[in-house]
């Protein structure tokens, strides 16, 4: 009987020892992180990275940042506060970046919140070099910022582009590579990258086609522009004698075109005044 009572005992003893380790996560204050990848939950990536360079025509853009939360759904709008941190911050608010503003809604029913962050590509130093932004998220009268480790977040933009393993690929097409060569690359063909598995049969075919639009662009950019009127660019000449190309949609970026005396063209110069 004595065995039989104290199993008993144990038992509730038990019990009560699972019903405290199951108390409710979410029993105090809900929380917010950010989830920069939230299509990967093992992924902690903390900084979103942006190149204005594979978007030509655009003078500005929206990158969303995703916050979630821990805890409950509700069904009404809860507000939570984004800031930026000015330490790890090199961009500008309003020349670079839209301010943020003081409170951001979490939508009823919904435990991620897609915060928009408006970039400019209007700065000229966007070209030599990368701008930060850092994000850190603070205790609101909704959320608090338990996860230290996931409530500070980096934003990294730019107007410039690195070297593609597929550059060397086709550089007998293309030649050396340069930041510039490479805008104006995907500008005039309209494509981001080229394939490298020359096994395709699909690959070769593209790839020259791209490559061999590029280089009619630079025989004679100003026929380019007249034939593929579509496409929205122009050259155009300013005060200063010289003609630059560009997109009418986005007339802050400006390639200058020299002209070379010996053979009569004309000629767009890299970031290291070398003839493209």
């Amino acid at each position: 009987m004595k065995k039989i009572y104290l199993f008993g005992v144990l038992c509730c003893m038990v019990l009560f020892a699972c019903k405290k380790d199951e108390t409710p996560l979410f029993d105090t204050t809900e929380n917010v992180y950010f989830d920069f990848t939230p299509d990967d939950p093992d992924d902690k990536t903390d900084s979103l990275l942006y190149s204005f360079a594979y978007f030509p025509d655009k003078g500005e853009d929206t990158i969303y940042v995703p916050v979630r939360i821990s805890g409950f759904r509700v069904a009404h709008e809860r507000t939570f506060i984004l800031e930026t941190v000015d330490s790890s911050t090199t961009a500008k608010a309003g020349l670079d970046f839209k301010a943020l503003e003081k409170e951001y809604v979490m939508p009823s029913d919904s435990g991620l919140c897609l915060v928009p962050l408006i970039l400019y590509n209007k700065d000229t130093v966007l070209k030599s070099k990368t701008l930060t932004i850092g994000l850190t998220l603070k205790a609101s009268k909704d959320f608090g910022v338990t996860f230290k480790l996931q409530n500070k977040g980096i934003v990294k933009f730019s107007n410039r582009l690195e070297k593609p393993n597929w550059w060397n690929t086709w550089a007998g097409e293309l030649g050396d590579y340069s930041r510039v060569k490479h805008e104006l690359f995907i500008r005039v063909s309209g494509a981001t990258e080229l394939g490298t598995n020359l096994q395709d049969f699909n690959t070769i075919p593209k790839a020259l086609y791209h490559t061999r639009r590029f280089k009619t662009f630079l025989l004679d950019p100003f026929n380019w522009v007249t034939q593929f009127a579509t496409e929205g660019y122009v050259i155009t000449k300013e005060a200063d004698g010289f003609y630059y190309f560009y997109s009418s949609k986005n007339p802050d970026n400006k390639y200058k075109l020299e002209l070379n005396p010996d053979d009569g063209r004309y000629y767009f110069r890299d970031e290291n005044g070398k003839r493209i």
